[in-house]
């Protein structure tokens, strides 16, 4: 697939209502992919289906299909998180991040027909599953509500925290970077004078010798 492609997707995917299923179709043959950005220490929930062909055998549930899935961290090709071939039940794949960046799933078809798959994407309090919390702590529905404003005031507290780290970091690469440029530019014009009375010196002394001054 294409580096526009994968763009297109990423910016769709980021503007996709939260937790919204999103259908894609994957030609025979190719391989496409989404990310999702996450942060460090995120919860995560990547949810696949292959949605079946009803016109086919290939219709029963639970018999495998042509389609993989393959979930790639953010640090290299090598950091896989999660690889399968997928069937027509609903399957996901749950886990935490430990590395900020873009997590990749990429779908690839090597049937001999084009295929459509469905994911969702789910993050942090999304992926939370407050009925066991209300199981485990004997909560009533006040009180769950209380818990779930909590958790959304420490989401956003951690977001902004987050934000405001980014934002040191490009201030302090924009800084080092405008420091770089300042020293090399005072590097540049030292290098410029020194040639020019470099080369004064040289035609003065080439037409000494030619007597020419």
């Amino acid at each position: 697939p294409s580096m526009r492609t994968h763009l297109l997707l990423l910016v769709l995917l980021q503007h996709w209502p939260l937790g919204a299923p999103l259908e894609m179709e994957i030609l025979r043959g190719k391989t496409r992919c989404v990310a999702e950005d996450m942060s460090e220490d995120a919860l995560g929930k990547f949810t696949f289906q292959v949605l079946p062909d009803d016109s086919s055998d290939a219709a029963k549930k639970g018999r495998p299909s042509s389609v993989s899935v393959n979930v790639k961290g953010p640090e290299s090709d090598r950091d896989v998180h999660y690889k399968k071939r997928l069937a027509d039940e609903e399957e996901s794949y749950e886990f935490t991040s430990h590395t900020v960046g873009l997590y990749t799933i990429c779908f690839s078809n090597q049937g001999k027909s084009d295929t459509r798959v469905r994911l969702q994407v789910q993050t942090d309090l999304a992926v939370k599953d407050y009925k066991k919390v209300v199981q485990a702590e004997h909560l009533r529905p006040l009180e769950l509500l209380f818990v779930r404003a909590e958790d959304k005031l420490q989401s956003i507290s951690t977001e902004m925290s987050r934000s405001r780290d980014r934002e040191a970091q490009l201030r302090e690469t924009s800084m080092e970077t405008a420091n770089r440029i300042q020293w090399f530019s005072i590097l540049s014009i030292t290098v410029l004078l020194t040639i020019s009375a470099w080369q004064m010196f040289y035609l003065k002394n080439y037409f000494r010798s030619k007597k020419l001054l």
